[in-house]
C-alpha cells in the first residue's frame, strides 16, 4: 500500500494523458516528455486526463512500480502552476494532497525550493 509523504518527490505531466496507458507506457512518457528517469525510488509522477476528471498517479517504490487511478463524479481537479523554466511540474507535497483531494486552489506560489 502506498503512504504518500512529504519526503517523496512529486511530478507532474504538463500534458493531458490517455487514461487507458498503463505502468509501462507511463514510464516511456517520464522518460521522454518529462526527461525524468522512472526507476527514481520515492517518485510519484501525476498524469492527468484532458477533461481534468481523471488522475493517475504512478509511483515508483522498494523495486516495485504501483499505479493509482482517482476518477471525479461532478468536479474537475486543478492544475498547477507551469514553471516556464522546468520541463514538467514539480510540486510539493501538500499541493498533491490539495490536487488529490479535489481542492480548488485560487492563488498558488512556487517555491524556490521545490526545484
Amino acid at each position: 500500500m502506498i503512504s504518500f509523504t512529504s519526503k517523496q518527490r512529486y511530478y507532474f505531466c504538463s500534458s493531458p494523458m490517455d487514461m487507458r496507458k498503463d505502468i509501462d507506457p507511463l514510464s516511456e512518457v517520464v522518460r521522454s516528455q518529462m526527461g525524468l528517469d522512472p526507476f527514481l525510488d520515492e517518485s510519484v509522477f501525476i498524469f492527468m486526463s484532458k477533461t481534468l476528471r481523471t488522475m493517475k498517479i504512478l509511483y515508483r517504490g522498494r523495486r516495485r512500480f504501483e499505479l493509482i487511478k482517482i476518477r471525479l463524479d461532478d468536479e474537475k481537479f486543478f492544475l498547477p502552476i507551469f514553471d516556464e523554466k522546468r520541463s514538467c511540474y514539480k510540486i510539493c507535497w501538500s499541493d498533491f494532497v490539495a490536487l488529490t483531494e479535489g481542492v480548488q486552489v485560487t492563488k498558488m506560489m512556487i517555491k524556490e525550493d521545490a526545484a
